[in-house]
């Protein structure tokens, strides 16, 4: 038997609001240490921008489906986030209000998530 991966061990062991919660920390993280002033600061900030447009379209997608079981009037809240996201990611490359929008904005539902945890163990 193959052994198995530190992150194949987490994904099986990790709840799915933990894990939402880990990876926009971990997305947020690189947002804030993007610094367009370095030399790869560039690259590295666009790369930052571009997962978390892509966490942000996988959290709309899992919304938007027929089994996605949160109550309606979250889901539309997150989509609307979702769709904030979308709208300020190209923003978020060149101006730095729109950058910090997107970290609260994670950072936001990041406290939102470990309160729930913490609720609920």
């Amino acid at each position: 038997m193959k052994p198995l991966g530190y992150a194949t061990v987490q994904r099986e062991t990790v709840g799915g609001r933990e894990l939402e919660r880990a990876v926009l920390e971990r997305v947020t993280v690189r947002l804030r240490t993007g610094d367009v002033d370095a030399s790869d600061g560039v690259a590295l900030l666009h790369e930052a921008l571009r997962l978390n447009r892509n966490v942000w379209m996988t959290f709309a997608a899992d919304l938007a489906s027929a089994d996605n079981q949160l109550p309606d009037d979250i889901k539309a809240s997150m989509l609307s986030i979702a769709s904030f996201v979308e709208r300020n990611t190209f923003a978020a490359a060149s101006d730095d209000d729109a950058r910090q929008a997107l970290i609260d904005i994670n950072t936001s539902i990041m406290e939102g998530l470990s309160s729930q945890a913490a609720a609920a163990g």
